[in-house]
């Protein structure tokens, strides 16, 4: 078991009270917390029993963690037959990607590993009703269409990981040809999910699929390489060692929060897969690391409050102006500095700015990260000025009242 261990929270909007209700009913994930004044879902996650897809992907791509083809084969079923029966019960989910699906291992499961693990699970999803505020040109699709990009993206990223028998190019190339490739075409061509399934299950049922453990079978095909990364190999003996190093630099990233955690695995879990062959000693930098994106986030923040407070200020005076129509009342500028404060602090404790701590994943690669959450902010500014500066006109209104009895 790799020390991958850590809470983190999800935040996401959703718009209709019973749909929302009726998707939760279906799909029970971690801990959950709904604010229906706020229209938003918060995800209280245990790292230690949940498994986020891209994670997983982003390991396994990195050589960090060994799957069988076997067990990538019944996970493209497993996601599959999960929107199958979302569909089925009339639930839609339009903002489905690899950062909103995670895995719940079981208890009989093991945890992704140096070496191959057993591996149950159930197929979980958040962010139902929640558009990509990262992105907010990419259109909504329907989840059985998306999931077909997603799958084709998960064998593009994985396969070359993977251990097969052979290790000729031109006898992995043939496999991926037989296999991999058409399922690939009927994903393209965004065939049914029942299409897919049948494909992938007559490929099980030809290589010979086999998930015993007590014969200790890891879930592989007879094309799946069964000899190496076992317990006993260098990469079991190497998992102590890691599991210490991870440890150190989780428990070190934890003060600054989960983006910064997320950060230190996305850039230290390629270092070490790098090291696992010789067993050299690595050193690891992360107190620095964990300092400099610290301070990006802390940068960023800093231009996000000064951007949104000129925005409000402007929001403000626009307000005024109309309530001074049929009000008359003084407007201290220490009046203006507090409502000033009280709805930047209301905004960066909003659902949308949440939003973008949920994961690194949402950081990563996106330069246009600091435009896409002024965007929506901006979007969204008008009901708390409108909240604050009605709330603060009431409170004259009654001071004037008691004044006159």
């Amino acid at each position: 078991m790799l020390n991958l261990f850590y809470g983190c929270d999800e935040v996401y909007s959703f718009e209709n009270k019973e749909e929302i209700f009726k998707t939760l009913d279906f799909d029970q994930f971690g801990q959950m917390k709904l604010d229906f004044i706020n229209k938003c879902i918060t995800y209280k996650i245990d790292r230690r029993k949940f498994i986020r897809l891209i994670d997983l992907i982003f390991w396994i791509e990195s050589g960090f963690v060994m799957i069988h083809l076997g067990q990538l084969l019944q996970l493209i079923i497993n996601l599959l037959q999960k929107v199958q029966i979302m569909e089925s019960k009339g639930i839609e989910h339009n903002y489905l990607n690899t950062h909103r699906i995670w895995l719940q291992l079981t208890q009989n499961s093991q945890y992704p590993t140096l070496i191959y693990q057993f591996l149950y699970y159930t197929i979980h999803f958040t962010g139902y009703q929640c558009p990509f505020y990262e992105n907010q040109i990419k259109p909504s699709m329907k989840a059985s269409h998306q999931i077909n990009q997603i799958i084709i993206f998960i064998i593009n990223r994985c396969y070359n990981s993977i251990h097969l028998k052979w290790t000729n190019l031109q006898k992995r190339n043939e496999i991926f040809e037989e296999i991999l490739q058409p399922i690939i075409n009927l994903c393209k061509s965004n065939s049914t999910s029942f299409e897919i399934i049948t494909f992938i299950k007559e490929i099980l049922m030809k290589y010979k699929y086999q998930d015993d453990q007590k014969n200790k079978m890891v879930q592989s095909l007879t094309i799946d390489d069964n000899y190496n990364d076992y317990f006993g190999s260098d990469r079991q003996e190497l998992i102590p060692k890691i599991n210490k190093d991870l440890t150190s630099m989780i428990e070190f990233g934890s003060q600054y929060g989960q983006i910064v955690i997320e950060f230190l695995l996305q850039n230290y879990i390629p270092i070490i897969t790098q090291h696992l062959s010789s067993k050299s000693k690595i050193k690891f930098d992360y107190m620095m690391k964990c300092q400099e994106q610290h301070n990006i986030v802390k940068k960023r923040e800093s231009k996000l409050k000064q951007q949104i407070n000129e925005l409000v200020q402007y929001q403000i005076k626009d307000n005024l102006q109309e309530y001074e129509k049929n009000y008359k009342f003084e407007i201290t500028q220490q009046e203006m500095k507090q409502l000033e404060k009280d709805i930047v602090d209301q905004v960066f404790q909003s659902k949308f700015v949440q939003y973008f701590n949920n994961t690194y994943w949402l950081h990563s690669n996106n330069p246009d990260i600091d435009d896409a959450i002024f965007a929506i902010i901006s979007k969204n500014i008008i009901e708390p000025v409108s909240e604050k500066i009605e709330i603060l006109f009431m409170y004259k209104i009654l001071l004037l009242i008691d004044d006159l009895i």
